[in-house]
């Protein structure tokens, strides 16, 4: 399974003021040394998610500081600090254009949708630069019924081949509720029957990738990792190609070594399943 750390993101306050821009009021000697403690801080976070297993980067500015000067400055940051693929979140696309200049690999672009603005001026952009793109087939409305879902995601990928995007860069994301309302109950169990669904209907075969966290958003902290786990295993064992997660929680590693080991993808050890990072 393909791990990509959600660590770096705006939602989290200390990484949404590392992203803050430099008071322009500030003389450039002291704007520098801000930005040097900045960059510092997203580096070492990179790093720890990269020695915690994390197989690519996202950058996550949906939330908060959607702009390009701040895409490039975070993008520029982290490269100095690791060698890793990175996935670019943001809603426009003068945002993620920004990044992609920057990526000394290709790219992940999270994401394009059955939205006509994402379409129009994403796609277009993803394309270009040859990255890699995720499909989000819940947006704006997440379908209640597996075929449903499938007929969106065939729209999305004719969508993205006919960009000249292929199968092989693409992951198709079905989107992930809240479980603690009946309608995110209903959507996880939709998704027993979705990801089978997807891995079926497409070839070449197309990836499925989902944001783990999302399913326990609205639980109480000390529930989450339980249930993040939980969620993780479950679809894991349906072939889940890609997962968004925090990549320094060690329970929640620990079930994708696990993982991989049940899908016979790595040897067993004691020591894999003691690790604490």
């Amino acid at each position: 399974m393909f791990i990509i750390a959600s660590n770096i993101t705006t939602r989290t306050r200390k990484v949404a003021e590392a992203l803050q821009p430099p008071a322009e009021s500030a003389d450039a000697q002291a704007r520098q040394g801000v930005e040097r403690e900045r960059a510092a801080f997203l580096g070492n976070l990179a790093k720890q998610c990269v020695a915690a297993g994390a197989d690519a980067l996202d950058v996550n500015l949906q939330q908060k500081r959607d702009r390009p000067e701040v895409m490039e400055f975070a993008v520029r940051a982290i490269q100095d600090a690791v060698d890793c693929q990175l996935c670019l979140s943001a809603n426009r696309a003068d945002t993620l254009e920004a990044g992609l200049r920057e990526c000394k690999r290709p790219a992940i672009v999270n994401y394009v949708s059955m939205d006509e603005r994402r379409l129009r001026e994403i796609l277009p952009v993803a394309a270009y630069y040859n990255a890699e793109l995720v499909l989000l087939i819940s947006d704006p409305v997440a379908p209640s019924m597996a075929e449903d879902a499938v007929k969106a995601a065939a729209v999305l990928v004719g969508a993205a081949n006919e960009a000249g995007i292929p199968n092989d860069r693409l992951m198709l994301d079905p989107g992930v509720l809240h479980v603690t309302t009946e309608m995110g109950q209903r959507h996880s169990r939709m998704l027993l029957e979705l990801l089978p669904a997807l891995e079926e209907t497409f070839e070449p075969a197309i990836r499925t990738a989902c944001w783990i966290s999302n399913v326990s958003a609205a639980a109480p902290r000390r529930l989450r990792p339980a249930i993040d786990n939980a969620f993780l295993a479950t679809l894991g064992g349906l072939g889940l190609s890609a997962a968004f997660m925090d990549v320094l929680n060690k329970d929640t590693m620990r079930t994708r070594r696990l993982i991989s080991v049940f899908r016979n993808e790595v040897i067993y050890a004691d020591a894999e399943v003691e690790r604490v990072t």
